[in-house]
């Protein structure tokens, strides 16, 4: 470097910056390096980057580049790709900077009336989960927790279920609509009043259905539907017997397996289970029952390690600034008609009354679920507030609402 020339600073477009409290980030949405300061001026540095009309390049001089808050902030700068230096008397360069600014923003269809009312809102809806009964013998201690917190069958004493003609009347509405998953639970399927009808009503959809079924109740399953894929939840202590027989049953079908663990021991069980019997397709879920804080804390909770783990793209960060990556384009029906944004959220409407359309567009401008970012305390005062995963039931299920080690 000679430093009696100027030279030409440059910040790639590649990399996302966030500024709060005096603390600025800088991170690489395609190598996952960050950098971090909290020195004034090297903070008015980037900002100045960010000056529009300096289109993410400015000059700087051969005192700024050896003077002490600049000089080892550029060389990591530099080193991290972060951007560079060229020689200043070069042409300057040019740098498009990311800006979030969605066509479909709901905020701006919603102050274009006409527009809004004629946008295809089904494109929105990406999976539908339908509840057909609520009955099933099982048991399971933690049915309604698990339920409230992860998908998951769940059952009740009111012994409800969609009839045959709801059911039909939903798949009409959305045969030409882009959803990806259609997820049926129970209660225990097998129980639901219309079982026999289920399979040459979903047989159209037979790409996209996933069928849901606790492992005991598989394992006493007289009939079961050939050639689609299955879900199983399995929670603990674990019926080997009754494990075994279920594993029997869908030897020949497309199966995931979903342990739900509420602490280590569940945990060792399920690596013994899916090691013994060599299953790999399985998930792992943890449970918050209330008394188990300190598991979540040593096994959910994040830290800054696991923020920067794995590299985001700019299009996840702005995702997780506008909606929740993990409610939005779902709904849940319930076997007693009504719909849901999210299990944990006000009830949206009763597909008996509603339309599919008209559910999609009263999410769309009422907010349950699916664009809740995390725009609470302590979260907006995070650099990494938009780095984080979106919320989860987690957070409602704990009462707590950033489920992480930094603040």
């Amino acid at each position: 470097m000679n430093k009696t020339k100027n030279y030409w600073l440059y910040l790639s477009p590649q990399v996302y910056c966030c500024i709060k409290n005096e603390h600025l980030l800088l991170y690489h949405t395609q190598t996952g390096a960050y950098v971090e300061s909290d020195t004034k001026e090297i903070i008015a540095l980037i900002q100045e980057l960010h000056q529009k009309h300096n289109l993410g390049a400015v000059c700087i001089d051969e005192k700024q580049l050896s003077a002490t808050p600049y000089q080892s902030f550029i060389a990591e700068f530099c080193e991290k790709e972060m951007g560079g230096l060229i020689d200043g008397a070069q042409e300057k360069p040019i740098q498009l900077m990311p800006v979030l600014n969605l066509q479909r923003d709901i905020e701006k269809l919603q102050k274009d009336r006409e527009r809004f009312t004629g946008e295809d809102v089904l494109h929105y809806l990406l999976e539908l989960n339908i509840y057909v009964n609520n009955t099933c013998n099982s048991q399971c201690p933690l049915c309604a927790t698990c339920f409230r917190q992860t998908m998951c069958c769940t059952s009740n004493n009111e012994q409800q279920h969609l009839s045959k003609e709801t059911l039909q009347n939903v798949f009409t509405q959305i045969q030409h609509a882009p959803v990806g998953k259609l997820n049926i639970l129970g209660g225990n399927i097998l129980q639901y009043a219309h079982y026999a009808a289920l399979e040459t009503i979903l047989q159209p959809f037979k790409e996209r259905v996933y069928l849901w079924l606790h492992y005991l109740n598989v394992a006493k399953a007289e009939t079961l539907f050939s050639g689609f894929k299955y879900d199983i939840p399995v929670t603990f202590p674990v019926n080997e017997t009754e494990f075994s027989a279920c594993l029997e049953r869908l030897n020949s079908e497309d199966a995931t397996f979903h342990f739900f663990i509420t602490g280590e021991n569940d945990y060792n069980q399920a690596e013994r289970l899916f090691n013994t019997y060599t299953i790999r397709n399985y998930r792992l879920h943890p449970i918050h029952t209330g008394v188990n804080r300190r598991f979540f804390e040593e096994n959910v909770y994040l830290t800054k390690e696991d923020i920067f783990s794995n590299p985001l793209s700019f299009r996840e960060i702005f995702a997780r600034q506008k909606l929740n990556t993990n409610f939005f384009g779902s709904l849940t029906l319930m076997p007693d008609g009504k719909v849901y944004a999210n299990v944990n959220s006000p009830v949206l409407g009763n597909i008996e009354t509603d339309s599919m359309l008209d559910l999609i567009n009263k999410e769309m401008n009422e907010n349950t679920a699916w664009r809740k970012t995390r725009n609470a305390t302590p979260c907006t005062d995070c650099l990494y507030q938009f780095l984080c995963p979106s919320p989860a039931n987690y957070e409602q299920a704990i009462g707590k609402p950033n489920l992480c080690h930094i603040t």
